[in-house]
């Protein structure tokens, strides 16, 4: 399990509160996935196209948990 401190998590993510920090967190998710994570969220990331991979593990929790945050 990669250890993720709030700040690093914010330098990818922006402010995050408590409940959200928390919860990627507990998906034992690295900078790596938070990282793609955001991009996928933000749309700069294809995952669909040819050769692509599909999204799993600690990256899709992410997506999911930042799929919950208000805009």
């Amino acid at each position: 399990m990669n250890h993720v401190t709030r700040k690093a998590a914010e330098d990818i993510l922006g402010a995050l509160d408590d409940n959200v920090f928390a919860a990627i967190e507990a998906t034992g998710a690295g900078l790596a996935d938070i990282a793609e994570a955001k991009s996928l969220a933000d749309g700069t990331s294809d995952v669909a196209g040819q050769g692509e991979r599909a999204i799993s593990g600690p990256t899709k929790e992410v997506l999911t948990i930042l799929g919950t945050r208000p805009a």
